[in-house]
């Protein structure tokens, strides 16, 4: 897997605090971005999903839930 190097500038209060705590910052920020991409590459699926939803499925009649209610409590489930 290749891999890029990117450079993050933090306050010098804001590292040493996170040292402090024995924060391992390189693992935070990997972490971080891994799970941020995760959220991006669901939002387009998701995006992508609707669109084809929205294309593809049409609307039940006005109704329809209540009726297949109905029928279910009827039937005695």
């Amino acid at each position: 897997m290749e891999s890029v190097v990117i450079s993050v500038r933090i306050r010098k209060e804001i590292k040493n605090e996170l040292d402090d705590e024995g924060v391992d910052v390189e693992s935070a920020v990997k972490q971080y971005l891994t799970e941020r991409a995760a959220r991006v590459r669901f939002r387009k699926a998701m995006a992508k999903l609707h669109k084809l939803i929205e294309k593809n499925v049409k609307p039940s009649p006005a109704g329809t839930a209540a009726r297949l209610i109905r029928e279910d409590r009827d039937a005695g489930h």
